[in-house]
């Protein structure tokens, strides 16, 4: 087996085997905390809590990876402590203090780590160019669906605990698969491979140059703050679909069913999405997936079963399945290579941690106010909508690339 194809398959297994590991929890959070008797609008608050902290860890994280510690070491680091605090959680749900405190623990140690590996990856597919990140998003949607599937059905027959401790060594095989991951130099390291000035004395951007640096890029503003709004509305899917599965009759099972087609949905865009881009522009493919952002909103508010419910989440594979590999590529592009981990990292963050945010708060006091779950993903559609109409200003206005 050649490098490039070793690489392409066990950042695949890495990728795969983590995200069918997280689906253990972020899948099932909100179940599982009103399974035990916490109000659906007080596991959503927690919800909101935990994002918070991932948007302040992920950006720390991004730059420490830059400049100081490789990304294999840190996935590695994390995620030993986040398997204990997974099998700990499901046991600590009688306490409100300690479920938050280890909710909080798991945000720092995993939750942040999809965007640690968007960040390795994409840099491996610069040092190995045959690399395609495509195959490896794709690969772990498709795994994310079975387990999602498989993870539902566990906890209809055993309970949420054993579904963790199977998260849990799903997990352990990642790290394992990680071991022999090539790992990606930081920026210290090439100063002192170079053997330029600084190799004796090598050291990182200062948090104020790599905070300049982005400052400047008007096309990275541009995608931050047009994907802000699409996953402000977006993080009603992982946070109120469950909300809105109970209200229309379905429970554990048929929330694994959703996240499983959800995931799904995603395996062909993801695979197909590096051929795509290379016949159509980024800008465009970005902006046609935020248009389905909106229509499937939309069409999940006014949802009035489960199965017209299930099948509106197929869009999943026209909005985030597309938006996303479209937003790596297009960042791999405009970003320079000694912030692009911090990039990407404050993009994950900002899209699944600052939108995740508002999106609880909002979707939260709004349930409150009505007690209908229908009304947030309406709140939803009409972000989504106007994150839409950010993007096509910015194409009007010629800020795109």
């Amino acid at each position: 087996m050649n490098k490039t194809r070793e690489i392409q398959v066990k950042g695949m297994l890495v990728q795969a085997l983590f995200w069918a590991s997280y689906c253990a929890y972020s899948s099932f959070i909100v179940n599982m905390l009103t399974d035990y008797g916490y109000p659906s609008a007080t596991a959503t608050g927690m919800m909101t809590a935990t994002s918070v902290l991932s948007f302040i860890a992920q950006p720390i994280s991004g730059y420490i990876c830059d400049n100081f510690i490789s990304h294999k070491r840190v996935y590695i680091a994390m995620t030993i402590c986040a398997l204990p605090t997974m099998i700990l959680l499901s046991q600590c749900l009688f306490s409100p203090v300690l479920t938050m405190g280890l909710m909080l623990l798991f945000t720092i140690f995993m939750v942040q780590m999809p965007g640690l590996l968007d960040a390795w990856v994409i840099g491996l597919t610069n040092l190995y160019p045959g690399v395609n990140y495509g195959l490896c998003r794709g690969s772990s949607s498709l795994l994310f669906a079975i387990a999602a599937q498989v993870m539902g059905w566990i906890t209809a027959q055993f309970g949420h605990g054993v579904r963790m401790w199977v998260g849990a060594a799903i997990g352990l095989l990642s790290i394992l698969v990680a071991l022999s991951l090539k790992e990606l130099p930081t920026r210290k390291q090439m100063e002192q491979a170079s053997g330029g000035p600084n190799s004796r004395n090598p050291h990182g951007l200062s948090t104020g140059e790599t905070i300049k640096i982005l400052g400047r890029n008007k096309c990275y503003l541009l995608l931050l703050s047009m994907n802000f709004l699409l996953f402000l509305g977006y993080s009603g899917v992982s946070s109120f679909i469950p909300v809105l599965t109970t209200q229309l009759g379905g429970g554990s099972e048929e929330v694994g069913t959703v996240f499983a087609l959800n995931a799904l949905a995603e395996v062909p865009a993801m695979f197909l999405m590096s051929a795509v881009l290379r016949r159509v522009q980024a800008k465009k493919v970005v902006l046609f997936a935020a248009l389905f952002f909106l229509i499937r909103l939309g069409l999940t508010a006014l949802s009035v079963n489960f199965t017209m419910m299930l099948l509106v989440q197929l869009l999943q594979g026209l909005s985030f399945a597309v938006i996303w590999p479209a937003s790596m590529g297009y960042l791999n592009q405009i970003v320079e290579d000694g912030v692009r981990s911090t990039a990407i990292m404050t993009y994950s963050s900002v899209t699944l941690g600052v939108s995740a945010i508002f999106g609880n708060l909002f979707g939260t006091l709004i349930l409150s106010a009505t007690g209908d779950v229908r009304v947030v993903f309406g709140f939803c559609a009409l972000v989504a909508g106007l994150g839409l109409l950010l993007g096509l200003y910015g194409l009007a206005r010629k800020i795109w690339k």
